[in-house]
């Protein structure tokens, strides 16, 4: 029965929240209770202020005055909770500010930690500008593999490339000359120049031009061709008389 109806067991802060969170939450809980007191004081300022002007509407001078002096108390006090707040507020902001900054620094040093780790599985600068090297080295040396065996290949069919290389230069080379001989068939004869064609005023002047006179040699009757001595002996034999 008495642990049933005991009071239950203080339990203690979660796993996940340290001291410091602890002592920022008291401090927030201590601003929550300054933020409540200044307002119930604050109200009981606007009530004594009512109060006062209810005697002074009574004409009752000394109990208005009291009144009066209660409210401006009450005011004071307001104030005094006011720049308790501030004071707690600017040191809320400083805490979360400085967690902030410590969750910061924390990340960074996990950070170098692992850096400075990978580096050190690396093996530093100098592993790497070796494992370069070796890499450039491989390099070259699979060139001069590849480079090899390409070689090798081409010599042993020299001869025959070559010659394929000459059947093939021949047959472009034909090829070109049949591709021009057919062009210069396929294109057209150049037509003939057409014939001046005269106007009638050319016509007019071309009539009025006197002819020209006929040449001598033309005019000159032909000359008789010459008999040939041979022929002409036997000729006068026959004539005489026996």
């Amino acid at each position: 029965m008495g642990q049933l109806f005991g009071k239950k067991p203080h339990q203690g802060p979660p796993p996940n929240v340290d001291q410091d969170d602890m002592a920022l939450l008291d401090l927030k809980a201590q601003r929550d209770q300054l933020l409540a007191s200044r307002r119930r004081v604050e109200a009981r300022a606007q009530k004594a202020y009512e109060v006062a002007r209810q005697l002074v509407a009574k004409d009752q001078r000394n109990q208005a005055l009291l009144a009066l002096r209660r409210q401006k108390q009450q005011k004071q006090l307001a104030e005094e909770c006011q720049n308790h707040l501030n004071k707690l507020e600017e040191m809320i902001f400083s805490i979360e500010m400085a967690q902030t900054t410590k969750g910061t620094v924390e990340a960074l040093k996990t950070g170098v930690a692992m850096m400075k780790r990978i580096q050190k599985e690396v093996g530093g600068v100098d592993q790497v500008q070796r494992l370069l090297g070796e890499q450039e080295e491989a390099m070259e040396a699979q060139q001069e593999i590849n480079a090899l065996l390409a070689g090798g290949g081409a010599a042993a069919d020299d001869a025959d490339m070559l010659a394929e290389f000459s059947k093939m230069q021949e047959e472009a080379t034909l090829d070109a000359l049949q591709k021009n001989g057919s062009e210069e068939v396929a294109e057209p004869a150049p037509a003939a120049p057409a014939a001046p064609v005269e106007t009638p005023e050319e016509e007019e002047v071309t009539a009025a031009q006197p002819e020209a006179p006929a040449s001598p040699v033309s005019a000159a009757p032909s000359a008789a061709p010459k008999a040939s001595p041979e022929i002409a002996a036997p000729t006068a034999r026959i004539l005489e008389p026996a």
